[in-house]
């Protein structure tokens, strides 16, 4: 009796595992995209607010622990805020030129100009510059190399380049017009 159950469960798993699959009609589809839509755009509302009420927060901190502070503290803190600010700036400014440099570096040289973010990471303009003359030192010996592998040619097996003695083509052709 087990045994018959059994084989009568499995012919129902069979069964329900070799039926069609289901189809959808485009409205159901519609429907499905909107709810996903709708719960993404509730995540990132949720996000979003969140981030917001922590700048809020922090922002009221600040506030907070400015009016806390004496005069003299007070402007301490905002040159300390201000030299951190212009510190930033001049950062961005010394990178964004060093990155520029590189880039003209890189296209005098013949190389190619995508290769300059990853260059500006070393920081220093001797090491870049350095690192430019060795990449492009690298690349000409190798082009070389494989120009000269690739027009290098075995000589001729029949003679043909033996342009003394006896199998001389030229010397054949003035013997026959010298016995005439």
């Amino acid at each position: 009796m087990a045994e018959e159950t059994q084989a009568q469960e499995e012919v129902e798993t069979t069964e329900a595992t070799t039926q069609a699959p289901t189809t959808y009609t485009q409205a159901q589809l519609d429907s499905e995209a909107d709810k996903r839509a709708a719960k993404a755009l509730e995540t990132a509302k949720a996000k979003w607010q969140a981030e917001q009420a922590k700048a809020l927060e922090d922002a009221k901190s600040e506030g907070a622990r400015l009016a806390k502070m004496s005069a003299d503290e007070k402007a301490q803190e905002l040159e300390k805020q201000r030299q951190a600010a212009l510190d930033k700036r001049e950062a961005e400014l010394n990178q964004r030129e060093l990155s520029a440099s590189t880039k003209s570096l890189l296209v005098d040289k013949g190389l190619p100009g995508e290769l300059a973010d990853s260059l500006v990471a070393l920081g220093d303009a001797d090491k870049i510059k350095a690192a430019v003359e060795t990449l492009g030192k690298s690349i000409e010996e190798t082009v070389n190399k494989q120009v000269e592998s690739k027009l290098q040619t075995d000589p001729p097996k029949n003679g043909a380049s033996a342009i003394d003695g006896a199998h001389d083509p030229f010397k054949k052709i003035m013997a026959q017009y010298k016995q005439k």
